[in-house]
């Protein structure tokens, strides 16, 4: 266990011990996967299955009741029904426990008697001095300590620097997906669910001071306090943190959703959030996808930077770098214009006509030149060249099917601190090991050109801002 930071939340990411209540031993059961990811991912810490009537789950001894434990766990998750949530949570503060995460939905979301509910736990809460996550609230995970809260069967999670807020479970549907074939690495996920105590600001005051996050995702239907919040965003700019957000309920549809769905109140100016968010400098996300493709981003950028516009583009059908070209322009990139000894180094690469030098068409020059050689030719020649800040490139067909030596021809561009994103049509870089490996080395692949565009102009965005 690593040393506490002094903060409230240190503990729910990192405890010595902790309760299951509502334990299952059926595999079937989603409850079952509470106590199998904390003995498959190895956490150290010691487990109390909590069921009033199994004996054993996975060779752990199971109590009949929170108060049957022999010690006080550092958390408890309860993991029963809503009927029940009310008097289990206050056995486990009778038992001295401080911290819990409450699972159960049905209290706000559902109407005045949930509402009633949710809001007698959290005075109860409040005045025994106990801290509480949700309800409706799966959380925490933390992977350097291989505590794992989740109902999703998890044998490993890839640790990365990329830690996410979340408040009511949107990554849980995908999050098979976005451990496996996104090739998503993180470092800790706090769910608040309907946030009856710890909220945004909490979780986000946390992380902000955490060495091991250097990228922060925020999703919220409802921000609790805006000065606060706003005053951490531009603390994490201020220690170089790059922090996404993604704030739902934009509309007043949207708004009656999320009161319908969480029991949230969503008030302000979606406009002047906007500008909010960009002054603190975090950036925006505006739909789900967005919202993913961008944490993952900055986490493979690492530290990286790109203070200029200027990119380098090559991709292998013509037209579709002019509509590149465009969709760059309009946002804000812009094509670089390479220097002379760049268009030197590049005559390299036998074409027996003149090409333009960037865009570069790849499906021309791959008909004369060996993959190897092109890519390796272009990398050298454009990574040294002080008017590009930034490689846009498409991979050739198979490209899940070249050796490493083929992506090592990139990292002359990252050590010239140059960001590389590649894209590669309608693949996912974690169905593949090489592919994994390229971003492991800070090379960013996306499925399509316009991922990858949006990538490099939040790297800008963030980069100026910073």
């Amino acid at each position: 266990m690593k040393a506490e930071s002094g903060h409230f939340l240190d503990k729910f990411f990192n405890p010595e011990s902790v309760a299951i209540v509502g334990a299952s031993g059926d595999p079937s059961r989603l409850n079952y996967n509470l106590v199998a990811n904390l003995v498959n991912l190895g956490f150290q810490g010691r487990i109390y299955p909590v069921h009033p009537k199994e004996k054993e789950i996975l060779g752990l001894k199971v109590y009949p009741t929170i108060t049957a434990i022999d010690e006080v766990p550092d958390i408890a998750v309860i993991g029963v029904s809503n009927k029940a949530t009310g008097s289990v949570l206050k056995d486990c503060v009778d038992k001295g426990i401080k911290r819990v995460t409450v699972i159960a939905g049905g209290f706000s979301e559902t109407g005045n008697e949930g509402k009633g509910a949710q809001e007698e736990m959290a005075r109860f809460i409040t005045e025994s001095g106990a801290r509480a996550v949700g309800p409706n609230a799966l959380s925490p995970i933390d992977v350097p300590s291989r505590f794992c809260i989740s109902f999703h069967p998890l044998p490993e999670i890839k640790r990365g620097t990329l830690s996410l807020i979340f408040q009511s479970g949107l990554y849980e549907p995908r999050f098979d997906w976005l451990l496996s074939d996104f090739n998503l690495k993180f470092n800790k996920l706090i769910d608040l669910g309907n946030k009856m105590d710890i909220h945004e600001g909490d979780a986000l005051g946390y992380l902000v001071d955490d060495p091991g996050t250097r990228v922060i995702g925020i999703h919220t239907e409802s921000i609790r306090d805006g000065r606060e919040f706003l005053g951490l965003l531009r603390r994490a700019s201020e220690q170089k943190k790059r922090v996404v957000v993604l704030k739902s309920g934009r509309t007043q549809v949207g708004a009656r959703a999320a009161a319908s769905h969480t029991g949230s109140l969503v008030q302000g100016n979606d406009l002047i959030l906007d500008a909010a968010l960009r002054q603190c400098g975090a950036i925006r996300a505006y739909d789900i996808d967005e919202f993913f493709d961008l944490v993952r981003a900055l986490e493979v950028f690492g530290s990286l930077s790109l203070r200029d516009n200027r990119i380098f583009l090559a991709s292998l059908p013509g037209g579709e770098a002019v509509v590149i070209t465009d969709l760059c322009e309009q946002r804000g990139l812009r094509l670089a214009q390479v220097e002379e000894a760049t268009r030197e180094k590049l005559k390299r690469i036998r074409i027996p006509w003149k090409v333009s030098p960037n865009p570069w068409d790849l499906g021309v020059s791959l008909q004369f030149n060996d993959p190897f050689h092109l890519y390796r030719v272009i990398v050298d020649s454009v990574a040294q060249d002080p008017n590009v800040s930034a490689l846009l490139m498409q991979l050739p067909p198979r490209a899940n099917l070249l050796p490493r030596e083929f992506f090592e021809a990139f990292l002359p561009a990252l050590e010239a601190h140059k960001p590389v994103v590649l894209w590669f049509p309608g693949i996912e870089p974690g169905r593949y090991e090489i592919l994994e490996w390229a971003e492991d080395k800070g090379i960013l692949i996306f499925p399509s050109p316009e991922k990858a565009v949006r990538a490099l102009l939040a790297l800008y965005r963030l980069s100026c801002q910073g």
